[in-house]
């Protein structure tokens, strides 16, 4: 092989080593850049030429090229900061961001970031500093999140009022009480019953009305009865005359020999709210699941045992209106807001993205990445499913470069360049000799 050869030979070396020099300055200068992931170049050596030894044919190396480029996805360290849309994932998966064309874009589409510093922009979606919309899953009025995916826009208006529809109670009815042969009388309630539970309840206009129910042993051929009347104040229902209590529901709930909720027999007689509620609003009482329809074991149900009557507890799933107080972001993505009138509502889910093979994405500016066919489709869905990790508010991911690590390998870089320079001008030198060698 020519001497010249050795010259090309090293000229490779000085370009490879340029080009390193290049990455690790690169990562030095992203060193403090939220979510920036850390490049490593990797080399190939040039295919060998042919030449004849006294042994017969050996191949000697042409040098050097850079092969790839690869970012390495290692997780950055978790700074906490003081604002909630700031956010960062512990785990494999990608913000996804959808960019609209625009001035501020470089290019529209969807694309994937650990870089989780969002912000409301003015009209409600959550976005990036150059206008990507955060991608997520919308929430029903029941706060069921949508299958589908989307811009995350958040409705921050004011919550309207829910009418009561069910009232959940956990009672304990004293398995010991007597039956007693008077029957129950709303004028007199409070002698003719048993035990009495008293919960706030909500019309459709977002009023809130005391509704007692008075509970009242009764014979029964087998096991424990009790019968039930829901009542409301008669001044606050359309029809309660001159009635101090008015009948809003009744019925009989039925246990077995050992105090366990058998059966509900229910009569919803309707209350009709003043001020403009809607009329004949239905309450229903919930006891826990029953053994006979629907298949309980008296475990978390009411129950009638031979222990003084106590409500263990009782909800019901109405409320007045209210304005939103705060919101918060849960590990899953979930985007809960909190409302003055006590209610916590699941506003939105956010998304993540994983890929079957992330080095196969390539780099698309602002620390942003997009699919390839070497990366594989994306695989969208919430956190904390498969390996997409948590997201954690108020927090950022720092980047991953290892300052030290990049000191380290700028020196090799040098000496390598150095190395390879040297062998340029050893070569001349050789050249020189064999020119000298006409004299």
């Amino acid at each position: 092989m020519a001497i010249t050869q050795a010259l090309y030979t090293g000229v490779t070396g000085m370009n490879v080593m340029s080009d390193s020099m290049s990455v690790v300055a690169n990562n030095l200068a992203n060193a403090n850049a939220k979510g920036f992931k850390y490049d490593r170049v990797e080399f190939d050596d040039l295919l060998s030429a042919d030449t004849m030894s006294s042994t017969g044919s050996a191949q000697i190396g042409r040098g050097a090229r850079v092969s790839d480029v690869r970012t390495v996805h290692t997780q950055g360290g978790l700074t906490v900061t003081d604002r909630l849309t700031d956010l960062a994932v512990q785990g494999a998966g990608f913000f996804v961001v959808a960019n609209p064309k625009g001035e501020k874009q470089e290019a529209g589409g969807q694309f994937y970031t650990r870089v989780g510093a969002f912000n409301f922009d003015k009209d409600g979606f959550l976005a990036d500093n150059s206008g990507g919309h955060l991608q997520g899953y919308e929430a029903d009025k029941n706060g069921r999140l949508s299958p589908l995916l989307s811009d995350i826009r958040l409705q921050t208006n004011n919550l309207p009022p829910q009418s009561t529809e069910k009232v959940v109670l956990n009672v304990n009815l004293d398995g010991r009480t007597e039956v007693r042969d008077t029957p129950f009388d709303i004028n007199d309630p409070i002698e003719s019953s048993d035990f009495v539970n008293s919960v706030n309840v909500f019309d459709s206009q977002g009023n809130k009305h005391a509704m007692t129910t008075y509970f009242k042993r009764i014979q029964s051929d087998e096991g424990i009865a009790w019968e039930y009347h829901q009542t409301v104040d008669g001044k606050e229902v359309t029809d309660g005359g001159d009635e101090k209590l008015k009948e809003v529901g009744k019925g009989v709930v039925r246990f077995d020999a050992k105090g366990n909720l058998l059966s509900e027999e229910s009569e919803d007689l309707g209350a009709n709210f003043s001020k403009g509620a809607t009329p004949n609003q239905k309450i229903a009482l919930d006891f826990g699941k029953n053994m006979a329809t629907e298949g309980g074991n008296g475990v978390g149900a009411s129950t009638s045992v031979a222990a003084n009557s106590i409500t263990v507890f009782h909800s019901q799933n109405g409320y007045e209106s209210g304005n939103i107080k705060s919101i918060k972001i849960d590990l899953d993505g979930k985007v809960k807001g909190y409302y003055t009138n006590g209610v916590e509502k699941t506003l939105a889910g956010l998304a993540l993205a994983t890929f079957e093979n992330v080095d196969g994405l390539q780099k698309a500016g602002r620390n942003q990445f997009f699919a390839t066919q070497e990366s594989g489709d994306p695989r969208i869905g919430s956190a904390q499913t498969g390996t997409r990790g948590s997201i954690y508010a108020s927090t950022l991911e720092e980047s991953n470069v290892d300052m030290a690590q990049q000191f380290v390998e700028m020196i090799r870089t040098q000496r390598g360049f150095q190395a390879n320079s040297r062998s340029v001008t050893t070569t001349d030198t050789m050249l020189e000799e064999v020119i000298n060698m006409k004299r």
